[in-house]
């Protein structure tokens, strides 16, 4: 699949810096660690009755870093999730006052997340708060979630003013393609 094949990978949404690959890197790590846990746990607790302790709180804490940072990925490349009801509706020039507004929306929600994890780290750092089975301390891993959240709201504050000086197009709906018509093959 070549890059313009991708959805979303309309022209200035190229994720080839360091950062991007960074992202990348670190998602797809985290992601090998958590498989490579789980089978060794799986193997550990069926062939030798014996589960690797904190499997299931090492993967959960894993699961949040994994998902943060994509976010920057996903949401530099406007390939998130979107639900289109009315996009057949919405033309012309509404079309980008929609998409500026989520775009504005997306900053503002994603900036309270950044200050949440921040805030929640600095509070588990004052309290000792420590994870039930292991013991480990969640603080650093909010400050790094908070992070890559605030990674995520300077590129969607990027993409606003791109959009607003013109430079980020309107992203047009995905267009599903065409169904040919069925034949029946059964028939003479």
């Amino acid at each position: 699949m070549t890059l313009p094949d991708v959805p979303g990978a309309d022209s200035g949404a190229r994720q080839d810096n360091w950062l991007f690959f960074a992202l990348k890197l670190v998602a797809a790590v985290m992601i090998f660690a958590m498989a490579i846990l789980t089978f060794l746990d799986v193997v550990g607790r069926y062939v030798f009755a014996a589960p690797i302790q904190g499997t299931f709180e090492i993967v959960g804490l894993l699961l949040g870093v994994v998902t943060f940072s994509a976010l920057p990925l996903v949401t530099y490349s406007r390939t998130h999730i979107t639900v289109d009801l009315f996009d057949s509706f919405i033309r012309g020039r509404f079309r980008w006052i929609q998409q500026f507004c989520v775009l504005i929306g997306s900053a503002i929600v994603v900036a309270f997340f950044t200050e949440r994890l921040f805030s929640a780290g600095l509070d588990e750092a004052a309290a000792n708060y420590v994870t039930e089975d292991l013991g480990l301390s969640r603080a650093p891993l909010l400050y790094g979630l908070s992070g890559l959240s605030a990674i995520t709201t300077i590129l969607l504050l990027m993409m606003i003013w791109q959009m607003a000086t013109g430079k980020l197009k309107v992203k047009q709906p995905d267009q599903l393609p065409a169904d040919p018509k069925p034949t029946d093959k059964s028939a003479p």
